[in-house]
């Protein structure tokens, strides 16, 4: 019986442990839904938080673009917009609105999506999408031209070392702690565990 309440109280210590450090260094995945309309300018442009991995969102017969701006903390950046219902171009520009790149394919001949890798600098940026054959030069200044209906999501990484983000009307986020916490609470426990089973075996 004594054993039994020690292993509790040891696998009860290790669950705080690990609280505690997921408290201290928090992983997220933050889902953005557009509301209303995300614009199509840097002066317009919806602003997600920092942590956000999906974006959902759609474009219109009057409104052929949608603008996110974005904080970046330094890193190989990754986005695509596999999932989407029409042919999609997506673009990366400098906090002045200037095209750092565009990418129209990357799928075969029944899948069309964009995608966009890089090493990219700290700093503030935008992700504008669009339809093809719309902006077909990337540049941002062709986003007001006449649009499509279709719905998209564009899923993106996030750097690691920012701050917490801040509140941010009409962003709708869900909290997902990622597999690797998880794994980590239950490699502790299975430590705990084995190292008690062995003490018991001498």
């Amino acid at each position: 019986m004594m054993r039994l309440i020690s292993l509790c109280g040891k696998f009860c210590k290790t669950l705080v442990l690990a609280g505690v450090l997921m408290a201290a260094h928090p992983v997220y995945a933050s889902v953005y839904h557009e509301v209303d309309d995300a614009g199509t300018t840097p002066g317009t442009a919806a602003y997600i938080s920092w942590d956000t991995t999906t974006i959902f969102g759609a474009i219109h017969d009057d409104d052929g673009a949608d603008v996110y701006g974005f904080e970046w903390g330094g890193g190989f950046f990754f986005a695509d917009t596999f999932g989407s219902d029409f042919d999609t171009m997506l673009s990366l520009f400098n906090v002045a609105g200037r095209l750092i790149t565009y990418n129209d394919d990357m799928g075969d001949d029944d899948v069309f999506y964009s995608q966009i890798s890089l090493e990219l600098d700290p700093g503030n940026y935008f992700l504008g999408i669009t339809h093809y054959p719309n902006n077909y030069e990337g540049n941002m200044r062709y986003y007001v031209e006449k649009g499509i209906e279709g719905s998209y999501q564009i899923q993106k990484s996030i750097s690691q070392l920012m701050p917490p983000p801040l509140s941010i009307v009409g962003e709708d986020i869900t909290n997902v702690p990622e597999p690797a916490t998880l794994a980590l609470v239950a490699i502790g426990v299975l430590g705990v565990l084995l190292n008690r089973r062995r003490k018991h075996a001498l």
